[in-house]
């Protein structure tokens, strides 16, 4: 990279760079030169394999795919609400935000039941070496963590029961002669992509109920919808802070020149609180009437699980509804170091 990053934060530059297809993604965990890797990135090599998973992975991924998770989401969840329920309450991040959204992938991926629990260190190095000013060690410790979770998915996609992802990705493989290793990667980076940011959203939306029980009364009392609700949770603690992207060509974004080869990062959350684009930009307010946040992205880069995600974060509230009527939560806010997410170590709620 030529020069230091540039961080985009106005909405209309960050909406504009989603939607620009000479910005690609940026792949900290890359080897070799960055100017190899832009290269490849002109050339279309990054892509012309994956691009064929992805369209048949987005066919997989639409809402009347995804709908066909629910009862499997919602006996999920009641089980742990229920356990929860008995002890008065529960750690969400580690009970339920994050072995929810794995458990669902792994249900998508068809592989066999396994305590998921070992991931999540492995997930967190991962986070880690893709954030913003992240150092060589902790770039190398989640490559490392990369290949575990490779090797650890690798062996259970061999043993996988046929799902229609698994049909997509085993027809991909054999049309494009694509080796086991690197659909090994598709299946962690799947597995990766759609819990880490899951999770998050669901952390986020329960700790923003318990801090305005106004909202929390308005959802349980029909006032306001499940979906207004997640949709103002996405726009205000959205789970990806920022995205890095890297220019193939040189770029104008409203008054920034970026150079071929110049790293930029797309602060989605503070794109979502531009007070030009949004009323009162930091209230959490379910009602209000300017919607197009940019958390899930836009356009050619929006993101491909939004539908998956959504429905999962819809049950949890329709289920937790209940529990979360008058729940308490710890005073602290325990928020990972992670800049690029809106992240949660932690959330202890009583009920």
């Amino acid at each position: 990279m030529s020069a230091p990053p540039l961080l985009l934060t106005r909405y209309r530059d960050v909406r504009d760079a989603l939607n620009d297809a000479r910005l690609v993604i940026h792949k900290p965990l890359a080897v070799g030169d960055a100017a190899t890797h832009v290269a490849q990135a002109i050339a279309g090599e990054r892509s012309h394999r994956v691009r064929p998973l992805w369209q048949r992975l987005a066919q997989q991924l639409r809402p009347e795919k995804v709908v066909t998770l629910n009862a499997f989401v919602e006996a999920s969840i009641d089980r742990i609400a229920g356990e929860a329920r008995a002890r008065g309450g529960m750690e969400v991040v580690s009970e339920l935000a994050f072995p929810l959204p794995v458990a669902v992938m792994a249900e998508l991926l068809g592989l066999p039941d396994s305590d998921h629990g070992q991931l999540r260190p492995l997930f967190e190095a991962i986070t880690r070496g893709h954030d913003i000013g992240s150092t060589e060690p902790e770039r190398q410790q989640a490559r490392f963590a990369q290949a575990a979770v490779s090797r650890w998915i690798g062996t259970r996609m061999a043993q996988a029961r046929a799902t229609p992802m698994v049909d997509a990705i085993r027809a991909v493989a054999e049309e494009e002669g694509i080796e086991p290793s690197l659909v090994a990667y598709w299946g962690t980076m799947l597995l990766y992509a759609g819990s880490a940011t899951t999770r998050d959203l669901i952390a986020n939306a329960i700790a923003l109920l318990i801090d305005h029980p106004e909202v929390a009364q308005q959802l349980a009392d029909g006032t306001v919808s499940v979906d207004a609700v997640i949709d103002e949770v996405l726009r205000l603690e959205g789970p990806v802070r920022g995205i890095g992207r890297v220019a193939t060509a040189d770029v104008v974004i409203g008054d920034h020149r970026i150079a071929s080869g110049d790293l930029v990062y797309l602060m989605l959350a503070d794109a979502n609180r531009d007070p030009d684009r949004f009323a009162d930009p930091d209230r959490f307010d379910p009602a209000r009437t300017a919607g197009g946040h940019l958390a899930f992205g836009s356009g050619v880069t929006h993101c491909l699980g939004a539908h998956l995600a959504r429905l999962e974060a819809r049950i949890v509230l329709d289920r937790l509804r209940p529990l979360l009527d008058g729940a308490t939560r710890a005073p602290s806010d325990d928020w990972s170091p992670v800049r690029l997410l809106r992240q949660r170590n932690s959330l202890q709620i009583a009920f």
